[in-house]
């Protein structure tokens, strides 16, 4: 079976100190994949290498079966990103900011896009606010439009649901239900501190320790090769 992603023996190191410990794992055609554990286990800077935000110290990552540090701007055209622990200039309105994305990502007839996807996600009536002036399930929702305006292959969630009301929560997770229902070329993998298939999110679980990375689900779950 054809894999979307393939790590091997990723580690990370920050002045002496590792936040990613040699862990490896795979993703195959059609899955998707939760990266679980708690603060501090390395989730978030693994996927800082995913991006290519940071370089891993040792390991390889493979995205669609192309190496990442040697193709890095053709892969990461394919992948996209969603947190709430990121922003976007305060000051700029959802539309300005979603042009600026879309230039970056040479996205054609952006307004377009951009406009359906403010429609699934229910929020066309904030596309001339000012971002400084959203709520905090108002900006989640908008980064979710961000990450799904170049119609990424890969879609990376990081704690799409942190720090909002329950509420909201389960509101974005129905939405993400609903763009993996709606999107079956899509690749997910979705970070989260809780375990089991939490919201329905995830079809396999990689637990990541800050020694070891396990593999399996809820019911089951093996030692990876990490």
């Amino acid at each position: 079976m054809t894999k979307a992603l393939e790590v091997e023996n990723l580690t990370k190191e920050f002045k002496g100190l590792t936040a990613v410990d040699g862990i490896s794992f795979a993703m195959e055609k059609g899955e998707t994949v939760g990266l679980l554990g708690p603060n501090g286990a390395g989730k978030t800077t693994t996927i800082q290498m995913l991006l290519g935000v940071i370089k891993p110290d040792r390991g390889s990552i493979k995205i669609f079966n192309r190496d990442l540090e040697k193709k890095q701007s053709e892969i990461l055209e394919k992948v996209n990103f969603s947190s709430t622990y990121i922003s976007f200039p305060w000051r700029l309105t959802v539309r300005e900011s979603l042009s600026v994305f879309a230039k970056l990502y040479n996205v054609k007839n952006w307004k377009e896009k951009a406009n359906q996807l403010m429609a699934m996600l229910e929020i066309e009536h904030l596309k001339n606010k000012g971002f400084f002036k959203l709520s905090s399930g108002e900006r989640t929702r908008v980064f979710l439009v961000k990450a799904l305006l170049n119609d990424p292959a890969l879609l990376l969630l990081d704690e799409p649901t942190a720090s909002l009301d329950p509420d909201i929560s389960e509101k974005i997770r129905k939405m993400i239900l609903k763009i993996k229902k709606t999107r079956q070329n899509y690749y997910f993998i979705h970070l989260s501190q809780y375990g089991g298939g939490r919201g329905g999110l995830r079809q396999n679980n990689f637990l990541v320790k800050r020694k070891n990375c396990s593999s399996g689900n809820s019911q089951k779950s093996k030692r990876n090769s990490a």
